[in-house]
């Protein structure tokens, strides 16, 4: 395999464009116009180790229904609610833990929002 010629230039070490214009080194031989080792270049990128695999998603620990007497309160408001289907009561309720998490308690504006959102409309 030491004698052989490199295939991509040809043994010169060098590789036009098709223009003609420019030439480059060979990126198989580097420039010796021998062929490459196979050895000496491979690279295996193949993903095969442990570590390059994802961990399975935990499941989420934390609490599945308000804390703060304001979210439980609005949290039956929305079970209550007469003209929100079943998976958006499960997502209001989910918004409501969420805010509670990230604020500590629900705000004014967000329950006027969720309460908007849980009323019939026109009234």
């Amino acid at each position: 395999m030491e004698g052989e010629t490199c295939r991509m230039c040809g043994g010169d070490g060098r590789v036009g464009n098709v223009f003609g214009g420019s030439t480059a080194t060979c990126p198989s031989c580097h420039g010796s116009g021998r062929r490459a080792e196979a050895s000496s270049g491979f690279h295996d990128v193949t993903k095969t180790k442990p570590s390059h695999h994802r961990p399975a998603p935990a499941v989420s620990t934390g609490p599945k229904v308000p804390a703060t007497s304001e979210g439980v309160q609005l949290a039956q408001e929305v079970n209550a609610s007469t003209v929100l289907a079943a998976d958006a009561k499960t997502r209001l309720i989910a918004e409501i833990v969420n805010h509670e998490s990230t604020h500590g308690r629900c705000t004014k504006t967000f329950i006027k929002k969720v309460r908007k959102q849980a009323r019939p409309a026109g009234g």
